[in-house]
């Protein structure tokens, strides 16, 4: 297991100014989160690959600012879109393996409207496969994430996503589990082996996202309970720009997290 920070850290700094803070301050792996269409241009992600390979920085994982749009895109009822979420979605999985990526965060859909019915459910489920099956052709995994505002804040929902949808992977969050109200525990467990990301943050009974380190996780119990589930795949801090004043403060929480998981 290895220590890494996902950009998002900086946001709204562009990201090619983002990369080299993140190599001084001694960080060897990172998410890239793409801000904007453009970013998925082969001359704007290979210039960004150089820029990261030059400075020692392995990209282990890319996320979409389409996050927002995934439900939309691959589980309406409005057939064409998805087909057009898949051709989207193939450009990304493009750059994600040109950066060396393992894997693509995928939110999905929102949590919102009725539950499903099984001929809802079995459709949403062949998305998904035919998203795998698309990301696989580049050597790439999908990774959904437990997200407080979609239908992937349930423990229920990806015991039912492991269970009929065994090509998709899986990102843990902190923050998103206790915004949530869900024990992470319970969300790690319904990951099982096929968690391969994580997004490292803290929180307090008064902020729901907060450095590593400065608040009540338990880190201790959680990454004994991911040595026990065998991961070996990246923690990576990802908090928002207002959890911090000057990149020093992440460092020293980076650095923190150290006696947990070697960099």
């Amino acid at each position: 297991m290895r220590l890494g920070v996902s950009t998002a850290c900086f946001y709204p700094q562009p990201l090619e100014e983002i990369l080299p803070v993140l190599s001084g301050m001694g960080v060897r792996a990172a998410e890239i989160f793409f801000n904007t269409e453009s970013e998925f241009e082969p001359r704007f992600y290979e210039r960004l690959g150089a820029q990261a390979a030059q400075l020692g920085l392995d990209i282990v994982s890319i996320h979409p600012y389409t996050s927002l749009m995934e439900g939309l895109l691959f589980f309406s009822d409005y057939r064409r879109r998805l087909e057009d979420g898949l051709t989207q979605y193939r450009r990304y999985f493009a750059c994600a393996a040109a950066l060396g990526a393992r894997c693509l965060t995928f939110h999905g859909e929102r949590d919102m409207g009725p539950p499903d019915t099984p001929e809802r459910w079995a459709r949403k489920c062949a998305a998904y496969r035919r998203l795998c099956a698309l990301a696989d052709e580049y050597g790439v995994k999908v990774a959904q994430e437990n997200v407080a505002w979609c239908r992937s804040r349930h423990p229920d929902y990806i015991r039912a996503l492991y269970r009929d949808v065994p090509e998709l992977r899986y990102t843990l969050d902190i923050k998103q589990a206790h915004r949530a109200g869900q024990d992470w525990r319970v969300l790690m467990d319904a990951m099982g082996d096929r968690l391969i990301n994580v997004h490292i943050n803290d929180f307090s009974k008064e902020q729901s996202c907060m450095l590593p380190c400065s608040g009540m996780m338990d880190y201790t119990a959680f990454f004994s309970r991911m040595h026990r589930l065998g991961y070996d795949g990246h923690a990576l801090v990802e908090v928002y720009r207002s959890n911090f004043g000057e990149a020093e403060e992440l460092r020293r929480s980076v650095c923190a997290l150290s006696r947990f998981v070697p960099r």
